[in-house]
């Protein structure tokens, strides 16, 4: 015990300690003044499923006149995830929601307004819904249903807004908090190994477990962080 108080007691351990205290605040703050919008496609499928196939083509749908191949319908929700609000001057140009694919757009409409005095307005050609610029304020939240005929699309948001690279897949933004968690947890675990190996009397091999553990942080860190590109999707 007295080993380790001595340690923690040295000069340049007290020093570390504070460089990484304030290294912690900086990216915490960071994070804080950093703006953000998330996009998550709720749900995607065509109106008739599987088990409606033989009643499917026995139907005949149309719309304006014109008849549909394949009618289906994709939910894709907007929020402003961040700390800080989007303000409208912020935007260069619309949000753009392009749907990818062999199809055409007939319809949209916007749902799940929160707060309800948030007004949106949007605009769609034949393949992508043009949201208007409006004010965003933290956790302000809608939902963009979509209509089309056509193959099962492939969902590409895009924006230009001051602050923001990209609007993010909110599932990869919970991804990565989680990850970083676990990853958390796991390297105080391993550090809390590494110094009880180091400063109390162990059982023989217990250097290995340490060892072994350090080496799992280290692949859990890489798959996280370069593979997931965890770190970017915060």
């Amino acid at each position: 015990m007295n080993n380790i108080s001595e340690f923690f007691s040295k000069p340049w351990w007290q020093g570390i300690s504070v460089i990484l205290t304030v290294l912690g605040i900086a990216v915490t703050l960071f994070q804080f003044r950093k703006k953000k919008l998330g996009y998550l496609v709720q749900f995607s499928e065509s109106i008739f499923n599987d088990e409606d196939l033989d009643i499917a083509k026995q139907l005949s749908i149309s719309y304006k006149n014109n008849p549909i191949e394949s009618l289906r319908v994709v939910s894709i929700k907007i929020m402003n995830y961040g700390f800080l609000p989007i303000k409208r001057d912020d935007f260069q140009e619309a949000i753009q929601i392009q749907l990818q694919g062999n199809l055409k757009i007939l319809y949209h409409e916007v749902k799940s307004i929160v707060p309800n005095n948030l007004k949106i307005v949007c605009a769609q050609d034949l393949q992508s819904i043009f949201i208007q610029p409006t004010l965003l304020n933290s956790k302000d939240t809608f939902s963009i249903k979509i209509v089309y005929d056509g193959d099962d699309a492939q969902i590409e948001p895009a924006c230009r807004i001051v602050g923001i690279s990209r609007i993010k897949d909110l599932e990869l933004v919970r991804l990565a908090g989680r990850n970083l968690f676990a990853i958390g947890v796991f390297a105080a675990i391993s550090i809390y190994a590494l110094f009880n190996w180091a400063f109390y009397t162990t059982q023989p091999g217990y250097g290995f477990q340490v060892l072994g553990c350090l080496l799992l942080l280290a692949v859990i860190s890489y798959i996280s962080i370069y593979r997931d590109r965890m770190i970017e999707n915060l």
